[in-house]
């Protein structure tokens, strides 16, 4: 089974879930114009991009949680187009240099390519920016850059330096077998849009619904801020091991980027500055 281990794990504890989440439905937002999801660059300013199924179950992720892991190694991107835009996404480590994220965080295809920047902010919450950082180095693969494929909707952010990363630690990455994702409850948390402008990090969980050689299908809530999350599981001893990148939401069910063995050779190339 393909496997990336993390380089640095960091020494935060890593807190129970249930235990610590703030036990109220996510509110909706008060704010008139809420700021813009990165896929609205690449697929136009469509309610659909990203979806809540049925009832909203996400729940926010309290203080307490985003000075543990694997909280405070997600990413809020604030992130401008070479047009002068502002979009926002999230994204996650997987090294102490590299963020992975969506491609369409990274290329916007209808709003000059490549961003000019990305704001990178590890632990957001409201005004609260311990860790934050910029960069203009990016990384994404043909499927997305030239052909706007879904199925390789996703890339990566390089950091300048892993001073960062090495603090916060950063997920493991894996390229699990079909047996090993079915049914399986598949975690995603990100900075939602709609709730709070980005601000705070929300979490959702459910099983996973299927899979192909290329996706992962969900009925997790999400919605626009939340391209790019990490979609992962917990598998035992090994702990907690990122298997996708949520990308695209729909009627009846959300989806991401499952990470396959090419995905996962990308990703490691990437890491090595390949």
């Amino acid at each position: 089974m393909p496997y990336y281990k993390p380089p640095i794990r960091a020494k935060a504890q890593r807190e129970s879930v249930n235990e610590f989440f703030v036990a109220e439905a996510a509110m909706e937002s008060t704010a008139p114009n809420p700021p813009l999801d990165a896929a609205a660059a690449s697929f136009g300013e469509t309610a659909m991009l990203e979806a809540v199924i049925g009832n909203d179950d996400r729940v926010k992720v309290v203080d307490n949680l985003m000075r543990t892991n694997p909280w405070r190694q997600i990413c809020a991107l604030r992130i401008r187009s070479k047009t002068g835009k502002r979009y926002v996404g999230t994204g996650w480590f997987i090294a102490p240099h590299v963020v992975a994220t969506a491609g369409h965080c990274v290329f916007l295809q209808n709003e000059g390519g490549w961003p000019d920047s990305i704001e990178v902010l590890p632990a957001k919450a409201g005004s609260s920016e311990p860790f934050r950082t910029i960069s203009k180095r990016f990384r994404a693969v043909d499927g997305w850059v030239k052909d706007q494929s879904r199925d390789f909707d996703y890339g990566a952010i390089v950091l300048e330096d892993t001073k960062v990363g090495n603090r916060l630690g950063n997920f493991a990455v894996r390229a699990v077998d079909d047996a090993g994702l079915r049914g399986i409850d598949a975690k995603i948390s990100g900075y939602p849009a709609d709730r709070e402008r980005a601000e705070f990090q929300y979490f959702h969980e459910r099983p996973l619904q299927s899979t192909t050689s290329t996706r992962l299908n969900y009925d997790i809530d999400t919605f626009g801020g939340q391209s790019g999350s990490p979609i992962w599981i917990d598998v035992g001893k090994d702990g907690l091991v990122a298997v996708g990148v949520h990308t695209t939401g729909g009627l009846t069910s959300n989806s991401g980027t499952r990470i396959n063995v090419d995905v996962l050779t990308n990703l490691i190339s990437w890491i090595r500055g390949e």
